[in-house]
């Protein structure tokens, strides 16, 4: 009788879980976040676009793709670096370890460059850098000694991110590349790190988030394409793809379906209370009785 209790009681407590796998199925996102594009198994070094042409550099050369990744032909032009960045208002570059910057006056015009005052010093070598058309002032660059900074819309600097060792003897992985898109498409900001895959962040550097399911650790390399609203990202397993997409949320129902998926809800809920309570009632002994048997004689 005991275990009969016990039974009905664990009945009542799976009561939440049987509303839940009666819901009717949330839809997925549209698509994976990264997708393989070309190249699976090989190590791809760096990637850029530039004209409606995407380039990546491998160990044995450089290839060449004008239709978004779906075919490559074989190119001498390697991929170009991604410096100096134009934005809607500004122009940035970095110059011998110093980020400077010049107004954005046009597509032919020769830009006047100046240091950004509050600056840091990144060292000699620094060559990584953002600035989302979206989020006008701010920036990503890392120093060459792979400290990540941020700049905030005051012009003001500070720490954004220091990358940890990955643990073992592996040491503290290397910050490869920096992506943001040029055109008011999104805020984020996208870092490349060769051991932790991609990181995001969305305000500006203050928060960071891995980006990168279904991505290989090791990223070499990033690059956006305003045109196809992609990040692509070199990888030491092959070229991947990232088409901007919201992140998933719950579906909103409205009118009849809405009505209909709460009563569906509401019937299994009923039927499964009376279910329980009858359930109780065959094991629980009724009032007056002590539910135990005199001993024989």
């Amino acid at each position: 009788m005991a275990t009969d209790r016990r039974r009905a009681l664990r009945l009542l407590a799976a009561l939440p879980a049987l509303l839940v796998l009666a819901h009717p199925h949330i839809a997925d996102a549209d698509s994976a976040w990264w997708q393989p594009l070309a190249f699976a198994g090989q190590r791809i070094t760096a990637v850029s676009v530039a004209q409606g042409r995407l380039t990546v550099d491998r160990p044995d050369g450089h290839s060449v793709s004008t239709d978004g990744g779906r075919t490559f032909a074989p190119t001498s032009d390697p991929a170009t670096a991604s410096l100096p960045l134009h934005t809607t208002r500004a122009v940035w570059d970095i110059r011998s370890g110093v980020v400077v910057t010049a107004a954005q006056l046009g597509p032919t015009s020769i830009p006047v460059y100046h240091p950004d005052p509050s600056a840091p010093y990144l060292g000699a070598g620094a060559h990584l850098l953002a600035a989302p058309a979206a989020l006008p002032g701010v920036v990503i660059a890392v120093g060459s000694d792979n400290h990540v900074w941020r700049r905030a819309p005051s012009g003001s600097w500070s720490t954004a991110f220091v990358l940890l060792p990955a643990g073992g003897f592996a040491g503290t992985p290397t910050v490869t590349s920096l992506a943001s898109f040029s055109e008011p498409l999104s805020v984020a900001v996208y870092m490349g790190v060769d051991g932790y895959g991609v990181l995001l962040t969305e305000d500006g550097g203050d928060d960071w988030i891995r980006a990168d399911p279904g991505l290989p650790d090791r990223v070499l390399g990033l690059a956006t394409d305003p045109a196809a609203k992609a990040l692509y990202a070199a990888t030491d397993s092959g070229l991947y793809v990232h088409h901007l997409q919201s992140f998933p949320a719950p579906p909103v129902y409205v009118d009849a379906a809405l009505s209909l998926r709460w009563l569906g809800i509401a019937v299994v809920a009923l039927v499964a209370t009376a279910g329980a309570l009858l359930g109780l009632r065959r094991v629980m002994p009724a009032p007056g009785r002590s539910g135990s048997r005199r001993p024989p004689a």
